[in-house]
């Protein structure tokens, strides 16, 4: 009675012990990842990714706001943020004892050229990006996060007098970039950034506009 009453605490112990490290393994450590996905099937693809990630964004963007620039987070993605972003998911190999932890970054990368690009638009804001097939790219009604900031630049278009205006390119190429970004590690320590940037690029990789629409939280 004695040896069964000792072959059960000793498995009691290994339980306890192995629990939290399997937990960790088999739970926590799928919840801690990055996908990084470029769709660009053009002849200029590394050029057009350099030309979007490495832009200065705040030599362009009105409406510019960085609440959070000592996290390393500004309200527009480039090649630091998503370096940055990566660089902790990476880095992240410690156990964790939060039950509901996670840590993970999506990030999408879209470039397509269109025959036909129609803006709509005033001089402050971006109302619609249609393509050729008269298809919503980019609506401002489906804009749901708590920031914006957007360039026009009016080398490459009509300066608006009066109400919104709509122009046409042809042959622009269309980005559009989502990321999506949460670390949720306790009680009192979240992160989340929610980001769709969209940029229209003339000929030459020329910045027509950029519109982004963004969502940061740190806790």
């Amino acid at each position: 009675m004695k040896q069964r009453s000792k072959n059960f605490f000793c498995v009691f112990v290994v339980g306890m012990v192995l629990f939290p490290v399997l937990y960790n393994v088999i739970v926590i450590r799928p919840r801690i990842y990055y996908i990084i996905d470029y769709s660009v099937n053009l002849s200029s693809r590394e050029e057009i990714i350099h030309k979007v990630e490495d832009l200065n964004y705040t030599a362009y963007l009105h409406n510019f706001y960085s609440y959070y620039e000592y996290f390393g987070i500004n309200s527009y993605v480039d090649s630091d943020l998503i370096y940055l972003l990566k660089s902790r998911i990476e880095n992240d190999i410690g156990f964790k004892l939060w039950p509901f932890y996670e840590h993970y970054l999506r990030y999408s990368f879209l470039a397509e050229n269109h025959s036909r690009l129609y803006l709509t638009y005033d001089n402050n804001t971006i109302f619609s990006i249609k393509d050729q097939n008269n298809q919503s790219l980019f609506l401002l009604a489906d804009c749901g996060c708590i920031g914006l900031a957007w360039y026009l630049n009016f080398t490459q278009i009509p300066y608006v007098y009066g109400d919104k205006s709509t122009v046409m390119f042809s042959d622009f190429i269309f980005v559009e970039i989502n990321l999506e970004y949460k670390w949720l590690c306790g009680y009192i320590c979240e992160h989340s950034h929610s980001f769709k940037q969209y940029l229209v690029l003339g000929e030459n990789l020329e910045v027509v506009l950029i519109f982004v629409d963004y969502y940061i939280f740190i806790d």
